[in-house]
């Protein structure tokens, strides 16, 4: 009867039947299917706590466990109420299934809750041998990377094949982001390199950040590497990051490098800033080469 969401009815119906025919497990999977597509927290509590009355706790009710905590976890105080019933199936060897596992991490992720997503994770996954996707995988990265784990996080990336499941490129944008946005260039560079051999690129926004942060920290080699997968990928907004790399290469006093990427950005219509020029034009002077300014000042003129 819970199919049409007549769960109130469904329950009815068991008050004057348990008295002929006792209630099984089944049974409570039926009528907690029911609370659940109908959104009803209060009513998937009482069934819930009606059916270890009748029946008791049975590592087996694997279903059961799963539809009660994925909708208790819908309500006002979803993971915290969906913790309290979890810690008690986990004192009892009973648990629920990945649809719970799946739901918790999304709203641990959305609340950046670390605390709850790492002890679940820890009892479903390490513990009970579940299976994340490459989707949960992300949720928790992201978590892990919200709370500044990012040893926790990269844990994660390394373990995903172990079980099936493989990064993709919001998987590595995640902790690209977070470990350049934090300036840990040291775990930024393997990362990077990481990604483009297993063919997921930076985001452009990634991009960006990363040629800024990596010249500001000293390290241009990765910079110009950054900034060739980006032009390499996309054709548009590079102007900024473009006169950045080249400005940057002229205060580390790279000259020949920043000549030969302006003359890049020329040929490809990426339009260099009058301060970038200027810029050049006293670095060219300074070093005796101001007949290569002039040079390219012409081919800008054309562009």
């Amino acid at each position: 009867m819970d199919q049409d969401g007549n769960t109130h009815q469904a329950m009815e119906f068991l008050g004057i039947a348990r008295y002929m025919i006792r209630p099984d497990e089944d049974t409570y999977a039926i009528l907690l299917e029911g609370w659940a597509n109908e959104g009803n927290v209060i009513s998937a509590t009482q069934t819930f706590a009606e059916m270890l009355m009748e029946i008791g706790w049975d590592p087996r009710n694997v279903s059961a466990y799963d539809t009660f905590l994925t909708t208790v976890i819908k309500g006002p105080d979803g993971i915290g109420e969906a913790m309290k019933f979890f810690a008690a199936m986990k004192e009892r060897q009973c648990y629920p299934g990945m649809n719970f596992l799946k739901a918790a991490i999304e709203e641990c992720e959305r609340k950046g809750d670390g605390k709850d997503a790492l002890l679940l994770w820890e009892a479903m996954v390490g513990g009970q041998g579940c299976k994340p996707d490459t989707e949960m995988y992300n949720s928790m990265i992201t978590v892990q990377c919200h709370v500044m784990d990012s040893a926790l996080a990269k844990r994660l990336l390394d373990e995903m094949v172990y079980n099936g499941a493989f990064p993709d490129s919001q998987t590595y944008n995640v902790l690209f982001h977070f470990v350049i946005k934090n300036r840990r260039l040291n775990e930024a560079s393997p990362i990077f390199t990481e990604m483009i051999k297993n063919e997921c690129v930076p985001s452009h926004s990634n991009c960006s950040l990363a040629v800024r942060i990596f010249m500001e920290g000293g390290d241009p080699h990765m910079a110009i590497k950054i900034w060739k997968c980006m032009i390499g990928n996309y054709k548009s907004d590079l102007k900024e990051t473009g006169n950045l790399l080249v400005v940057g290469l002229l205060d580390d006093n790279r000259v020949p490098e920043a000549v030969k990427y302006a003359v890049d950005m020329i040929d490809r219509w990426i339009k260099l800033d009058s301060s970038t020029l200027s810029k050049l034009k006293q670095s060219l002077t300074y070093a005796g080469k101001a007949f290569v300014y002039d040079v390219l000042l012409r081919k800008w003129k054309t562009r």
